[in-house]
């Protein structure tokens, strides 16, 4: 209203000079018009003010009205779970069209747009997503449509939608799941797992399985002891009509990275407690796992000792004097959708297993990468070594004359490409100018 105000007499104003009018404003009028600004603005605020209270005041009513139903999902998830909480759960109410602001700002709590940004066009080099992607945008997006209830361990509340009715089967099993959630916070503390993490994140989804299969095992114990032909109905129909335009729309690289901890990070939780029931998790959070190798292969968890990821290392990060933009790990689960996507169809499974450990590094905006694995054989080295060679050849058609040995492939056109492997490890250099190549080669590629 202020602004309107404001604009109206610069028009005003503006359009006489223009024409050549002469306008004479007095102090008087100018009082006039600060005094009218300011009533329009207590009154804006007092608006604001008011509608607040009355939006309270309504989600305290709907909490009220669900608390009894609350308190017995909470019972049974505390019986399932074999854990009491040690302080009430703190809920909060939102309606759906606040939800994309909600994941906005909880994105902008840990990236910013440059991060995004980078993390973009690093993953576009990599061949995970097209070139120019609007990553931050299409993250809002998605998660808008698939969240239903959310717990958010930085606030410490659990936060459910205020159309979302206790009423229908489908929510309460998706409150059982956010309750889960807030024990693991009591308990746990989940802002010290690595679950945001901005130099790995292939730790970060091996995190994240932990908690989301822990919280997936528990809800499915509670719709299977409220099984019913109402709940059943409830969840089908939730099912079928539930949006998944965005998710469908979505490249495949962030499709999977959403539903891996909910899928993969339950099998690995019920691993677990066939080994040691749900102590065997609880001790889990001590020690989570540190890899997506770990997760798919519960064995490489398991065993004595432990298989952990092989620590990439290099001195100097630099290159002419610049940081990387982007500093991460793409893991076995990048690298099988990756090779998945570049046609490699179920072998890709298979030459991902051999993985050990890598790391990538951009710069220049995303146009100069190197990327350095490492794998448990010479064997399984020069497998992924020939697919990946395969990848490039589609994505970029280089010339014939491009090296093409054993253990090297090399090409200028259309982009300066070097993919060597040496042992059991494999280094690929990406830039749009070849002395770029040269440089990154000669010092991250040894």
């Amino acid at each position: 209203m202020r602004s309107l105000v404001a604009s109206l007499v610069l028009f005003v104003i503006g359009t006489a000079c223009g024409a050549g009018i002469s306008w004479l404003v007095t102090s008087a009028d100018l009082a006039k018009a600060r005094k009218l600004e300011s009533v329009l603005r207590l009154r804006d605020e007092e608006n604001d003010r008011l509608r607040s209270l009355v939006a309270d005041s309504e989600r305290t009513r709907e909490l009220e009205k669900s608390k009894a139903q609350r308190d017995e999902i909470e019972k049974q998830v505390t019986s399932i779970r074999g854990l009491s909480f040690k302080q009430p759960v703190e809920y909060n109410v939102v309606t759906r069209k606040e939800i994309q602001k909600v994941v906005a700002t909880k994105l902008a709590e840990t990236f910013s747009e440059e991060e995004f940004k980078n993390i973009s066009a690093a993953l576009a080099r990599l061949g995970l997503l097209p070139d120019g992607y609007p990553l931050r945008q299409k993250y809002i997006e998605l998660l808008g449509e698939q969240i239903a209830a959310f717990y958010d361990q930085h606030q410490h509340k659990l936060f459910m939608f205020e159309d979302a009715s206790l009423e229908n089967a489908q929510n309460r099993v998706i409150l059982s799941h956010e309750l889960t959630h807030a024990l693991q916070d009591q308990y746990f503390d989940l802002l010290h797992l690595p679950l945001e993490i901005k130099d790995n994140d292939d730790r970060a989804v091996a995190a994240s399985a932990l908690v989301e299969g822990e919280a997936t095992i528990v809800m499915s114990e509670y719709m299977m002891k409220n099984l019913s032909l109402r709940a059943l109905k409830d969840n089908v129909t939730a099912s079928f009509s539930q949006n998944m335009d965005q998710l469908q729309k979505a490249p495949r690289y962030l499709r999977e990275e959403l539903v891996f901890p909910y899928l993969r990070g339950q099998e690995f939780c019920a691993a677990l407690i066939e080994r040691g029931g749900y102590d065997a998790i609880s001790q889990a959070f001590a020690h989570p796992p540190t890899s997506t190798a770990q997760i798919l292969h519960p064995q490489k968890y398991l065993a004595e000792p432990r298989e952990e990821p092989v620590a990439i290392q290099w001195p100097d990060l630099a290159l002419d004097g610049q940081k990387p933009q982007t500093d991460n790990a793409l893991g076995e689960l990048g690298i099988r959708i990756q090779l998945s996507e570049a046609g490699e169809g179920q072998t890709s499974e298979q030459i991902a297993a051999g993985w050990r450990g890598d790391r990538y590094l951009t710069f220049r905006n995303g146009d100069a990468l190197v990327w350095k694995s490492v794998w448990s054989s010479e064997d399984a080295a020069a497998k992924f070594f020939e697919a990946e060679q395969r990848r490039l050849e589609k994505g970029y058609h280089p010339a014939k004359s491009g090296a093409q040995e054993k253990d090297r492939y090399e090409t200028d056109a259309p982009r300066a490409l070097r993919l060597v492997r040496s042992g059991n490890s494999v280094v690929l250099v990406d830039s749009g100018a070849a002395d770029v190549a040269k440089k990154l080669e000669e010092k991250f590629g040894k």
